[in-house]
Protein backbone atom coordinates (compact mmCIF):
# COMPACT_ATOMS: atom_id res chain seq x y z
CA UNK A 1 0.00 0.00 0.00
CA UNK A 2 1.68 3.59 -1.26
CA UNK A 3 -0.07 6.66 -0.60
CA UNK A 4 1.09 9.55 -3.20
CA UNK A 5 0.49 12.53 -0.61
CA UNK A 6 3.70 11.55 1.05
CA UNK A 7 6.10 9.73 -1.45
CA UNK A 8 8.75 12.53 -2.01
CA UNK A 9 8.87 11.86 2.23
CA UNK A 10 9.67 8.13 1.44
CA UNK A 11 12.01 8.53 -2.19
CA UNK A 12 15.74 7.82 -2.19
CA UNK A 13 17.74 11.42 -3.24
CA UNK A 14 17.44 12.12 -6.45
CA UNK A 15 20.51 11.31 -8.66
CA UNK A 16 21.97 14.16 -9.68
CA UNK A 17 21.88 15.89 -13.30
CA UNK A 18 19.49 13.47 -14.07
CA UNK A 19 17.07 14.42 -17.06
CA UNK A 20 13.61 15.00 -16.39
CA UNK A 21 10.99 12.34 -17.82
CA UNK A 22 7.57 12.69 -18.60
CA UNK A 23 4.74 11.23 -15.99
CA UNK A 24 4.03 8.45 -17.98
CA UNK A 25 7.52 7.24 -18.72
CA UNK A 26 7.86 3.82 -18.14
CA UNK A 27 4.36 2.61 -18.87
CA UNK A 28 4.07 -0.58 -20.49
CA UNK A 29 0.99 -3.09 -21.16
CA UNK A 30 3.07 -5.68 -18.57
CA UNK A 31 2.97 -3.13 -15.95
CA UNK A 32 -0.30 -2.14 -16.10
CA UNK A 33 -1.44 -5.62 -16.20
CA UNK A 34 0.18 -6.15 -12.40
CA UNK A 35 -1.19 -2.93 -11.48
CA UNK A 36 -4.84 -4.36 -11.93
CA UNK A 37 -3.71 -8.10 -10.31
CA UNK A 38 -2.53 -5.60 -6.97
CA UNK A 39 -5.76 -4.03 -6.92
CA UNK A 40 -7.80 -6.36 -7.31
CA UNK A 41 -5.84 -9.55 -4.99
CA UNK A 42 -5.46 -6.69 -2.59
CA UNK A 43 -9.30 -5.89 -2.49
CA UNK A 44 -11.00 -8.98 -3.00
CA UNK A 45 -8.63 -10.69 -0.04
CA UNK A 46 -10.33 -9.19 3.03
CA UNK A 47 -14.36 -9.94 1.84
CA UNK A 48 -12.68 -13.36 1.09
CA UNK A 49 -11.47 -14.00 4.47
CA UNK A 50 -14.86 -12.64 5.92
CA UNK A 51 -17.02 -15.03 3.98
CA UNK A 52 -14.97 -17.34 5.33
CA UNK A 53 -15.21 -16.23 9.07
CA UNK A 54 -18.75 -16.10 8.56
CA UNK A 55 -19.09 -19.55 7.36
CA UNK A 56 -18.40 -21.04 11.11
CA UNK A 57 -14.59 -20.76 10.69
CA UNK A 58 -14.21 -17.65 12.84
CA UNK A 59 -12.13 -19.10 15.40
CA UNK A 60 -9.66 -20.09 13.25
CA UNK A 61 -8.95 -16.50 11.98
CA UNK A 62 -4.70 -16.03 12.92
CA UNK A 63 -4.23 -20.06 11.74
CA UNK A 64 -5.58 -19.09 8.09
CA UNK A 65 -3.26 -15.64 8.36
CA UNK A 66 -0.25 -18.14 9.68
CA UNK A 67 -1.16 -20.14 6.51
CA UNK A 68 -1.46 -17.33 4.22
CA UNK A 69 2.00 -15.78 4.68
CA UNK A 70 4.11 -19.05 4.93
CA UNK A 71 2.63 -20.54 1.26
CA UNK A 72 3.40 -16.68 0.20
CA UNK A 73 7.06 -17.13 1.91
CA UNK A 74 7.64 -20.34 0.09
CA UNK A 75 6.49 -18.92 -3.12
CA UNK A 76 8.86 -16.11 -2.81
CA UNK A 77 11.57 -18.51 -1.72
CA UNK A 78 11.44 -19.85 -5.12
CA UNK A 79 11.03 -16.66 -7.14
CA UNK A 80 14.34 -15.91 -5.34
CA UNK A 81 16.19 -18.55 -6.23
CA UNK A 82 14.66 -18.29 -10.55
CA UNK A 83 15.78 -14.72 -10.11
CA UNK A 84 19.16 -14.26 -8.37
CA UNK A 85 20.75 -13.92 -5.00
CA UNK A 86 22.63 -10.89 -4.50
CA UNK A 87 26.31 -11.26 -2.43
CA UNK A 88 25.02 -8.74 0.39
CA UNK A 89 25.81 -10.65 3.74
CA UNK A 90 22.63 -12.94 4.88
CA UNK A 91 22.38 -11.04 8.31
CA UNK A 92 22.21 -7.48 6.52
CA UNK A 93 19.29 -7.98 4.60
CA UNK A 94 17.46 -9.83 7.46
CA UNK A 95 18.31 -7.02 9.67
CA UNK A 96 16.73 -4.58 7.18
CA UNK A 97 14.12 -6.80 6.92
CA UNK A 98 12.91 -7.27 10.49
CA UNK A 99 11.46 -3.66 10.90
CA UNK A 100 9.43 -4.06 7.95
CA UNK A 101 8.39 -8.14 8.54
CA UNK A 102 7.07 -6.71 11.98
CA UNK A 103 5.30 -4.38 11.05
CA UNK A 104 3.46 -6.27 8.11
CA UNK A 105 3.05 -8.82 11.22
CA UNK A 106 0.92 -6.02 12.98
CA UNK A 107 -0.46 -5.15 10.10
CA UNK A 108 -1.64 -8.80 9.31
CA UNK A 109 -3.10 -8.95 13.05
CA UNK A 110 -4.91 -6.02 13.08
CA UNK A 111 -6.42 -6.42 9.72
CA UNK A 112 -7.77 -9.60 11.14
CA UNK A 113 -9.01 -8.97 13.87
CA UNK A 114 -10.52 -5.83 11.88
CA UNK A 115 -12.40 -7.89 9.23
CA UNK A 116 -13.66 -10.42 11.73
CA UNK A 117 -15.32 -7.19 13.82
CA UNK A 118 -16.59 -5.50 10.94
CA UNK A 119 -15.39 -5.97 7.43
CA UNK A 120 -17.39 -2.50 6.21
CA UNK A 121 -15.27 -0.58 8.94
CA UNK A 122 -12.08 -1.82 7.99
CA UNK A 123 -12.37 -0.86 4.05
CA UNK A 124 -14.03 2.34 4.64
CA UNK A 125 -11.00 3.11 6.77
CA UNK A 126 -8.63 2.75 3.74
CA UNK A 127 -8.14 6.24 3.14
CA UNK A 128 -7.49 7.29 6.79
CA UNK A 129 -3.83 5.54 5.86
CA UNK A 130 -2.78 9.03 4.57
CA UNK A 131 -3.00 10.46 7.58
CA UNK A 132 -1.36 8.52 9.35
CA UNK A 133 1.62 8.57 6.78
CA UNK A 134 1.85 11.96 6.36
CA UNK A 135 2.06 12.62 10.24
CA UNK A 136 4.72 9.72 10.95
CA UNK A 137 6.94 10.79 7.88
CA UNK A 138 7.03 14.30 9.28
CA UNK A 139 7.46 12.79 13.02
CA UNK A 140 10.57 10.37 11.74
CA UNK A 141 11.67 12.27 8.25
CA UNK A 142 13.77 15.03 9.47
CA UNK A 143 13.94 16.46 5.49
CA UNK A 144 10.46 16.29 5.64
CA UNK A 145 9.84 19.08 8.84
CA UNK A 146 11.78 21.44 6.50
CA UNK A 147 9.01 21.41 3.87
CA UNK A 148 5.69 23.54 4.73
CA UNK A 149 3.08 21.33 5.24
CA UNK A 150 0.17 23.63 3.85
CA UNK A 151 0.25 22.09 0.56
CA UNK A 152 -0.51 18.60 2.08
CA UNK A 153 -3.51 20.02 4.43
CA UNK A 154 -6.48 19.49 2.41
CA UNK A 155 -6.03 16.00 1.36
CA UNK A 156 -5.27 15.22 5.39
CA UNK A 157 -8.26 17.40 6.51
CA UNK A 158 -10.77 15.98 4.24
CA UNK A 159 -9.78 12.77 5.29
CA UNK A 160 -9.68 13.69 8.69
CA UNK A 161 -13.02 14.69 8.70
CA UNK A 162 -14.49 11.91 6.63
CA UNK A 163 -12.61 9.67 8.92
CA UNK A 164 -14.44 11.05 11.58
CA UNK A 165 -18.31 11.46 10.15
CA UNK A 166 -18.07 7.70 9.80
CA UNK A 167 -16.77 6.53 12.72
CA UNK A 168 -19.42 8.61 14.32
CA UNK A 169 -21.50 7.07 12.41
CA UNK A 170 -20.21 3.11 12.90
CA UNK A 171 -20.25 3.97 16.60
CA UNK A 172 -23.83 5.49 16.89
CA UNK A 173 -25.46 3.31 13.68
CA UNK A 174 -24.83 0.07 15.07
CA UNK A 175 -26.79 -1.22 17.84
CA UNK A 176 -23.67 -2.36 19.76
CA UNK A 177 -21.62 0.69 20.79
CA UNK A 178 -19.53 -0.91 22.16
CA UNK A 179 -18.70 -3.57 19.49
CA UNK A 180 -18.69 -0.50 16.79
CA UNK A 181 -16.02 1.23 19.10
CA UNK A 182 -13.48 -2.06 18.82
CA UNK A 183 -14.19 -2.25 15.51
CA UNK A 184 -13.16 1.11 14.46
CA UNK A 185 -9.95 1.20 16.76
CA UNK A 186 -9.05 -2.29 15.54
CA UNK A 187 -9.11 -0.74 11.65
CA UNK A 188 -7.46 2.52 12.45
CA UNK A 189 -4.58 0.56 14.53
CA UNK A 190 -4.50 -1.43 11.48
CA UNK A 191 -4.01 2.12 9.37
CA UNK A 192 -1.23 2.83 11.90
CA UNK A 193 0.81 0.03 11.55
CA UNK A 194 0.56 0.24 7.85
CA UNK A 195 2.00 3.78 7.08
CA UNK A 196 4.92 2.35 9.59
CA UNK A 197 5.63 -0.98 7.91
CA UNK A 198 5.40 1.96 4.87
CA UNK A 199 8.33 4.44 6.34
CA UNK A 200 9.90 1.55 7.40
CA UNK A 201 10.35 -0.40 4.23
CA UNK A 202 11.35 2.24 1.74
CA UNK A 203 14.35 3.00 4.10
CA UNK A 204 14.98 -0.89 3.87
CA UNK A 205 14.87 -0.71 -0.24
CA UNK A 206 17.10 2.77 -0.08
CA UNK A 207 19.94 1.31 2.29
CA UNK A 208 20.11 -2.55 0.74
CA UNK A 209 20.28 -0.60 -2.89
CA UNK A 210 24.02 -1.54 -3.99
CA UNK A 211 26.14 0.55 -6.52
CA UNK A 212 26.05 -2.59 -8.43
CA UNK A 213 23.88 -5.14 -9.86
CA UNK A 214 25.40 -8.01 -7.65
CA UNK A 215 25.28 -5.69 -4.43
CA UNK A 216 21.93 -4.37 -4.99
CA UNK A 217 19.22 -6.58 -3.10
CA UNK A 218 16.12 -7.05 -5.17
CA UNK A 219 12.45 -6.61 -4.68
CA UNK A 220 12.31 -10.13 -4.37
CA UNK A 221 14.75 -10.66 -2.09
CA UNK A 222 13.89 -7.84 0.11
CA UNK A 223 9.82 -9.52 -0.13
CA UNK A 224 10.99 -12.84 0.92
CA UNK A 225 12.88 -11.71 3.79
CA UNK A 226 10.33 -9.60 5.25
CA UNK A 227 7.68 -12.38 4.58
CA UNK A 228 10.13 -14.78 6.47
CA UNK A 229 10.03 -12.31 9.25
CA UNK A 230 6.48 -11.91 9.13
CA UNK A 231 6.18 -15.61 9.19
CA UNK A 232 7.96 -16.32 11.88
CA UNK A 233 5.29 -14.40 14.13
CA UNK A 234 2.49 -15.70 12.80
CA UNK A 235 2.83 -19.16 13.16
CA UNK A 236 3.59 -19.01 17.23
CA UNK A 237 0.99 -15.91 17.37
CA UNK A 238 -1.65 -18.31 15.75
CA UNK A 239 -0.98 -21.43 18.42
CA UNK A 240 -0.93 -19.05 21.33
CA UNK A 241 -3.88 -17.48 20.35
CA UNK A 242 -5.95 -20.51 19.04
CA UNK A 243 -3.97 -23.42 19.99
CA UNK A 244 -4.40 -26.60 17.59
CA UNK A 245 -7.72 -27.06 17.25
CA UNK A 246 -8.09 -24.97 14.07
CA UNK A 247 -5.23 -27.49 12.31
CA UNK A 248 -7.72 -30.70 13.93
CA UNK A 249 -10.23 -28.98 12.05
CA UNK A 250 -9.11 -28.75 9.03
CA UNK A 251 -7.20 -31.83 9.11
CA UNK A 252 -10.29 -33.27 9.51
CA UNK A 253 -12.34 -35.07 6.42
CA UNK A 254 -15.67 -33.43 7.02
CA UNK A 255 -14.23 -29.56 6.46
CA UNK A 256 -13.00 -30.70 3.03
CA UNK A 257 -16.37 -31.94 2.21
CA UNK A 258 -17.92 -28.99 2.91
CA UNK A 259 -17.19 -27.44 -0.46
CA UNK A 260 -17.93 -23.67 0.74
CA UNK A 261 -15.13 -23.80 3.37
CA UNK A 262 -12.14 -25.66 1.14
CA UNK A 263 -12.84 -22.77 -1.78
CA UNK A 264 -12.56 -20.14 0.76
CA UNK A 265 -9.64 -21.40 2.83
CA UNK A 266 -7.88 -22.29 -0.76
CA UNK A 267 -9.07 -19.61 -2.18
CA UNK A 268 -7.35 -17.03 0.37
CA UNK A 269 -4.08 -19.35 0.15
CA UNK A 270 -3.89 -18.34 -3.70
CA UNK A 271 -5.18 -14.73 -3.21
CA UNK A 272 -2.01 -14.02 -1.19
CA UNK A 273 0.36 -15.64 -3.28
CA UNK A 274 -1.27 -13.76 -6.51
CA UNK A 275 -0.94 -10.24 -4.53
CA UNK A 276 2.76 -11.18 -3.56
CA UNK A 277 3.73 -12.28 -7.44
CA UNK A 278 1.90 -9.42 -9.29
CA UNK A 279 3.68 -6.78 -6.45
CA UNK A 280 6.83 -8.21 -7.32
CA UNK A 281 5.83 -8.01 -10.77
CA UNK A 282 4.98 -4.68 -10.57
CA UNK A 283 7.98 -3.20 -8.88
CA UNK A 284 10.43 -4.73 -10.91
CA UNK A 285 9.10 -3.81 -14.31
CA UNK A 286 6.84 -0.85 -13.87
CA UNK A 287 8.88 2.38 -12.14
CA UNK A 288 6.69 5.47 -13.53
CA UNK A 289 5.56 7.81 -10.88
CA UNK A 290 2.26 7.41 -12.35
CA UNK A 291 2.20 3.29 -11.00
CA UNK A 292 2.96 4.59 -7.35
CA UNK A 293 -0.05 7.33 -7.99
CA UNK A 294 -2.99 4.69 -9.32
CA UNK A 295 -1.89 2.02 -7.05
CA UNK A 296 -2.14 4.14 -4.10
CA UNK A 297 -5.57 5.81 -5.12
CA UNK A 298 -7.23 3.51 -6.50
CA UNK A 299 -7.05 0.85 -4.20
CA UNK A 300 -8.94 2.76 -1.57
CA UNK A 301 -11.46 3.87 -3.95
CA UNK A 302 -12.11 0.35 -5.15
CA UNK A 303 -12.09 -0.99 -1.22
CA UNK A 304 -15.12 2.00 -0.80
CA UNK A 305 -16.97 1.31 -3.73
CA UNK A 306 -17.03 -2.35 -3.16
CA UNK A 307 -18.40 -1.97 0.18
CA UNK A 308 -21.19 0.28 -1.74
CA UNK A 309 -21.58 -2.25 -4.33
CA UNK A 310 -21.84 -5.26 -1.71
CA UNK A 311 -23.61 -3.71 0.27
CA UNK A 312 -26.93 -3.76 -2.01
CA UNK A 313 -26.26 -7.28 -3.23
CA UNK A 314 -27.29 -10.96 -1.98
CA UNK A 315 -23.76 -10.55 -0.35
CA UNK A 316 -24.73 -8.51 2.13
CA UNK A 317 -25.47 -10.42 5.08
CA UNK A 318 -22.55 -13.01 4.26
CA UNK A 319 -20.52 -10.17 4.76
CA UNK A 320 -22.41 -8.14 7.82
CA UNK A 321 -22.78 -4.86 5.77
CA UNK A 322 -24.97 -2.21 6.12
CA UNK A 323 -26.00 0.51 3.48
CA UNK A 324 -25.12 4.11 4.27
CA UNK A 325 -27.98 6.00 4.49
CA UNK A 326 -27.78 9.07 6.73
CA UNK A 327 -26.47 11.94 6.14
CA UNK A 328 -23.53 11.55 8.30
CA UNK A 329 -22.23 8.55 6.56
CA UNK A 330 -23.09 10.04 3.09
CA UNK A 331 -20.73 12.82 4.07
CA UNK A 332 -18.22 10.80 5.85
CA UNK A 333 -17.93 9.18 2.48
CA UNK A 334 -17.87 12.18 0.07
CA UNK A 335 -14.91 13.64 2.60
CA UNK A 336 -12.84 10.09 2.04
CA UNK A 337 -13.33 10.56 -1.86
CA UNK A 338 -12.21 14.06 -1.97
CA UNK A 339 -9.42 13.59 0.28
CA UNK A 340 -8.35 10.79 -2.08
CA UNK A 341 -9.08 13.07 -5.05
CA UNK A 342 -7.19 16.08 -3.75
CA UNK A 343 -4.38 13.41 -3.19
CA UNK A 344 -4.48 12.80 -6.76
CA UNK A 345 -3.79 16.56 -7.80
CA UNK A 346 -1.42 17.09 -5.16
CA UNK A 347 0.84 14.36 -5.87
CA UNK A 348 0.29 14.92 -9.89
CA UNK A 349 0.90 18.75 -9.52
CA UNK A 350 4.34 17.89 -7.35
CA UNK A 351 5.18 15.33 -9.53
CA UNK A 352 5.25 17.40 -12.48
CA UNK A 353 7.61 19.72 -10.78
CA UNK A 354 10.21 17.26 -10.10
CA UNK A 355 10.78 13.90 -11.02
CA UNK A 356 11.77 11.15 -8.72
CA UNK A 357 11.86 6.75 -9.18
CA UNK A 358 8.98 5.58 -7.12
CA UNK A 359 8.48 1.54 -6.66
CA UNK A 360 4.76 0.79 -5.49
CA UNK A 361 5.63 -0.74 -1.57
CA UNK A 362 4.36 -4.46 -1.14
CA UNK A 363 2.49 -6.02 2.19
Amino acid sequence: VEFPLVDRMLEPPMVPNRPAMPWTSGISGTALGYLVLVIGFGVVLHPELKAFYRHGHGRMKNTVSAIDTIFACLFLGLLRLATGISDRPMWEKLRWAIPPGVFVFLVITLSTWANFLSYQSFALSAPSELIFVWIFARLLQPQERRRPCYPDLPPVVATTLGTVLLSLAEISGDGHGAHGVEALGAALLCRAASALMMVSLRSSCVVLEGVSKKDTVSVVEIAYWKMLVTSCLCLPYAFLTEGLSPWRSMGSTAFWADQSSALLLSGSVLITMGFQWSTVGLNRSFRSPLCALLESTLKPLTACALVLVLADSPYQKILGLKQPKNATDIVGLCCLLLGLLLSIWSSRRRQSQVFQEQSVEFL
